[in-house]
């Protein structure tokens, strides 16, 4: 029987103690998300994703939209923001 993989995105930390900020920063204007995403096998994987954002409190919606995206999603979802902030 084969077996199908499965991944699930996990905040590096969590928790309230860290803040509406957490997992987001501002690089040169821009809001970037950084998570890992952990596999039934093998390492879990860091991933860093640019936000398309320059608005702090956007950056916190999509960061939060993130992290309940399916990994193998989180490419199209980035595509979307990047088509918005080009307009």
């Amino acid at each position: 029987m084969r077996t199908t993989k499965t991944a699930q995105v996990l905040p590096l930390r969590s928790g309230k103690k860290y803040g509406p900020d957490h997992h987001i920063w501002d690089n040169n204007g821009t809001w970037w998300a950084h998570f890992s995403i952990t596999r039934q096998r093998g390492p879990s994987k860091r991933v860093r994703v640019s936000l398309h954002t320059s608005n702090r409190k956007e950056a916190q919606e999509r960061r939060d939209q993130l992290m309940k995206t399916a990994p193998d999603k989180i490419a199209d979802l980035t595509a979307r923001w990047q088509k918005l902030r080009k307009g």
